[in-house]
């Protein structure tokens, strides 16, 4: 077994070596990560009501829409800099991030300014419908939050500029060590202080920040060296080269924003917190038989950024067969967890929350639905083609939540879950078509573009 891991490891060219690297690393990292997951769960629970944890989870959900105010900076910048990397142009690579960072600020502290003013001034008891008691403790929630979520923006810049490097593994760490640090200071909290939403909001959100400011000073002193930020290299010229491709990442972004992160939204105002908690411990369990396949999928989309740019369509393929393949073993281990389930909701959260088998089923079925989609936009982003997808992800834009209000108020949460499963469905058609066009080089007009 042993000689066959050291075989394994050791075959293949160089950037299928880093993958491989990549890959058992991420595992060993992931295998941690969902342990403080898991743990985080019935901790935050005994610290907070499934009332009080919904609402957090709905509250993290609304931050997660200031994600496109990046305007796909980050997403072009990962692009971009792997191919400066792959021709040694350091001089560009070190421009590109020092003007990304610069971007991120202009954006993102006026952003955060604004933001604050506003939060007062919305009734967020009865958006979210919940008692109106809670009003004041999700308002100070959200100033900690505001502040939190915008300055992860900035300093998230070296996500992108870890994954250009190919060392995937090593940005899955990050949170990792942030979600540990949450874990103790949320058992601190557990033991001196009354429930509470701000309490909650900071152990959670801040700590993630902490833990990559402190990297970035590491790694841009460090392996990061050659591309570390600086006021001299920030080149507005290549605003206009990260704008290009990140445009279109940025219409995609509002996208995934709309249709992932107001299922949370959506779930609570037409059923309660208490189904918005239901549905993201259904999501966290079944998830773990996805983890393996995620895992390799990651490291992906800098490899075909590579290998599309040497025009290496034998490797590619290679990789694209194999991932078909272990997807399917996949898919089976997610149809295995949902047959099992009650007993391990028993086991693992007892009478805290109530998860329906119902919730678990079309949770399950989305996600067997979203991995398959997530393979073939993965190697698509990393070749760069994605004009095709920003029109087709316009039928989420535009469909998703009429839908999900629709059915959601016929089915109740399920419908919600059940509106993501259909657009997903629509999204893989196509997707599949695509990548399939393009590594048998029959893609022509939008499908290569």
């Amino acid at each position: 077994m042993i000689a066959k891991i050291k075989k394994f490891l050791i075959r293949g060219s160089q950037r299928s070596l880093t993958v491989k690297k990549n890959i058992i690393a991420s595992l060993l990292i992931k295998g941690c990560s969902i342990m403080v997951s898991l743990l985080l769960v019935p901790l935050t629970l005994g610290y907070v009501s499934s009332e009080m944890y919904g609402i957090w989870l709905t509250l993290s959900s609304i931050m997660l829409w200031l994600n496109f105010f990046d305007v796909g900076f980050t997403l072009g910048l990962k692009n971009r800099l792997a191919e400066a990397i792959a021709l040694g142009d350091w001089d560009k690579g070190k421009a590109l991030v020092s003007t990304t960072y610069f971007m991120m600020i202009v954006i993102f502290v006026p952003l955060c300014l604004l933001l604050e003013l506003l939060v007062p001034h919305i009734g967020w008891a009865s958006f979210l419908n919940v008692d109106s008691s809670y009003n004041s403790d999700i308002s100070h929630a959200l100033y900690v939050l505001v502040a939190c979520f915008c300055l992860q923006m900035i300093v998230n810049v070296l996500i992108a500029v870890v994954a250009a490097f190919q060392k995937v593994a090593l940005s899955m760490v990050f949170p990792v060590v942030g979600n540990i640090l949450s874990l103790f200071v949320i058992v601190i909290l557990t033991k001196c202080c009354p429930p509470s939403l701000v309490s909650l909001a900071f152990a959670i959100s801040s700590m993630p920040i902490i833990v990559v400011v402190i990297a970035s000073f590491i790694l841009f002193k460090g392996v990061f060296k050659k591309v570390s930020p600086s006021f001299k290299s920030i080149d507005k010229k290549r605003i206009k080269d990260l704008f290009g491709l990140g445009v279109k990442f940025f219409l995609i972004q509002i996208q995934v924003v709309v249709f992932f992160q107001t299922t949370n939204i959506l779930i609570s105002n037409v059923s309660g917190p208490d189904d918005v908690t239901a549905y993201n411990i259904a999501y966290k369990y079944l998830s773990i038989g996805m983890m393996v396949y995620s895992i390799i999928l990651n490291p992906l989309w800098p490899a075909f950024t590579d290998a599309y740019a040497k025009r290496d369509f034998a490797w590619m393929n290679g990789i694209y067969t194999k991932m078909k393949r272990l997807y399917f073993v996949s898919a089976l281990a997610i149809v295995v967890m949902m047959a099992v389930s009650p007993i391990v909701y028993s086991l693992w959260i007892g009478e805290r929350a109530n998860i329906s088998f119902v919730m678990t089923l079309a949770v399950g079925a989305y996600m067997i639905l979203n991995t398959w989609d997530a393979l073939q936009v993965q190697l698509i982003n990393g070749i760069g083609t994605i004009k095709l997808q920003t029109y087709v992800t316009m039928i989420g834009l535009f469909l998703h939540i009429p839908m999900a209000l629709f059915l959601g108020r016929n089915l109740g949460a399920v419908g919600v879950v059940l509106s993501m499963i259909i657009i997903v469905a629509i999204y893989s058609t196509f997707f599949t078509l695509q990548i399939n066009k393009i590594l048998k080089r029959r893609a022509e007009g939008i499908w290569i573009k």
